[in-house]
């Protein structure tokens, strides 16, 4: 609640001259207007001690309602923004645990990096949707000695199943070692978009070895 106040200093100024009117400027104005017609001192009481004594235990009445009216809605404010909390962890929680894995695997070539054959290996318990394998290339260091015009689709992975990738990649000629990189994008089960980045390391003759592969944040 005091965080509340901070916050909204000006309105809580606002409401505390209404409150203040309510409770002393509308009694004041009714004593007022008796005094006016009795022509008499404004300033002169009309009410008996029986009337102020009555009036003063409305008033804590009043307040104290209003307080513990206050206090619910801050309680309940309070425990909605932990439940929403809680559902939002929740969510966060069973979209990790329903999102898809892979693993990178060597399949085979012809000769040094020729018609380069891997698998993709979905190695999680869910399915995974509008599979796309892209920017395929053939790098070693800084240079890209090939890059394929191809894109490599599936609609559909389902777990523990694998898609073959057939290159058509080039005889690998006055190099020792290169990399094979690439990126792949999927949906989740939820129809939530994932990219990933994968490596495959080569050395002469045909020695190959699979990073894992990397989701893009």
């Amino acid at each position: 609640m005091f965080e509340w106040i901070k916050k909204n200093k000006v309105l809580f100024i606002i409401i505390c001259i209404m409150v203040f009117i309510v409770l002393i400027g509308v009694p004041f104005g009714i004593n007022l207007l008796f005094k006016i017609q009795a022509n008499i001192n404004i300033f002169e009481a009309e009410w008996t001690a029986g009337d102020a004594l009555g009036y003063y235990g409305a008033v804590l009445s009043f307040i104290g309602t209003v307080v513990l009216g206050a206090l619910a809605l801050y309680q309940n404010h309070i425990i909605k923004q932990e439940a929403d909390r809680r559902a939002l962890l929740i969510e966060k929680k069973e979209h990790i645990e329903n999102m898809p894995k892979f693993h990178m695997q060597f399949r085979g070539c012809f000769g040094f990096g020729s018609k380069i054959e891997f698998s993709i290996s979905n190695i999680s318990e869910n399915i995974a949707y509008d599979i796309r394998i892209y920017d395929v290339r053939i790098r070693q260091k800084d240079t890209t000695l090939w890059e394929s015009e191809r894109v490599y689709t599936k609609a559909s992975l389902a777990s523990k199943n694998e898609y073959k990738v057939h290159t058509d990649s080039p005889e690998i000629k006055d190099v020792d070692e290169f990399s094979l990189i690439a990126c792949m994008s999927c949906k989740d089960k939820y129809e939530q978009g994932h990219d990933y980045f994968l490596k495959m390391n080569c050395v002469k003759p045909n020695k190959y070895s699979c990073e894992a592969v990397k989701e893009l944040f």
